[in-house]
């Protein structure tokens, strides 16, 4: 199978670098994209339709689309142009879009019960560690939020490695309303969602969320928000799995709120 996997905010193609060899070790083909504003791409002008035009010049037909954390949203936006090309998503400690509402919505206090839609997560203790760039165009984190957001379950030389290639995350895709009508009529579509018992970022009420809203039930494994970082091998493994995962309930455009049936 061919893998084509999105990287989330602040992240970059570099997120998948230690999957890619265990992907080959099971006989797998594994391509990353880089949007632009973010890794490589980092001098470029970040746009929500460059976001999806970025992961749609990659698409080839049978690709296994994958999306990490907000890379999700993004992947389901090309999913949504280029139903034809997919044969299985795979969100990976992400988010689904909201018909209409902004990228990150899912992600805001909206969805857990109360009514902001900053773009930027409800306020929470990483606000001590998150930072605007000088001209407010952007977004970053001082490293014990890093840590706290995205690597709570690593190594310190795993958070070197990490935190040095981090950037800051683009705000103007953030509050564009996400559009993905054709994606929700695909009833029939290969779908799964892996999330980490420890991730505090897609935390596990947030996560099964999205994953009644995908129509799945949720493949699980013992690592915080960067299983791609702290367990490569096994998150490869579930990876492959996760493409035989069957859908049990419909596509949900609607967002949903955490319950008690989500909240342990």
């Amino acid at each position: 199978m061919r893998f084509l996997a999105v990287h989330g905010g602040c992240h970059g193609a570099w997120t998948w670098d230690l999957v890619k060899p265990e992907m080959a070790k099971l006989g797998h083909e594994f391509v990353a994209v880089e949007l632009p504003g973010h890794g490589a791409r980092l001098n470029e002008v970040a746009t929500l339709d460059g976001y999806r035009d970025a992961v749609i010049e990659l698409m080839q037909p049978g690709d296994v689309l994958v999306g990490h954390s907000s890379g999700c949203v993004v992947a389901t936006i090309a999913a949504n142009e280029r139903p034809d090309l997919v044969s299985h998503i795979c969100y990976v400690a992400g988010i689904l879009p909201v018909e209409g509402k902004p990228l990150p919505y899912e992600t805001t206090s909206t969805s857990l019960g109360a009514s902001s839609e900053s773009p930027v997560a409800a306020e929470s203790p990483l606000d001590t560690y998150l930072k605007l760039t000088e001209g407010n165009e952007a977004f970053y984190f001082e490293r014990p939020g890093a840590v706290m957001a995205f690597f709570n379950d690593c190594s310190e030389e795993q958070v070197d490695w990490a935190y040095s290639k981090l950037t800051p995350e683009p705000l103007a895709p953030l509050s564009v309303p996400v559009f993905v009508p054709n994606f929700w009529k695909q009833e029939d579509l290969s779908r799964s969602f892996i999330m980490g018992s420890r991730d505090t970022t897609c935390f596990p009420a947030l996560a099964h969320l999205q994953a009644k809203r995908l129509g799945v039930v949720p493949l699980e494994i013992d690592t915080g928000h960067s299983p791609w970082l702290s367990k490569p091998a096994e998150f490869a493994a579930l990876l492959v799995e996760a493409t035989k995962t069957k859908p049990v309930g419909p596509l949900i455009p609607t967002s949903l709120h955490v319950t008690a049936e989500h909240a342990g």
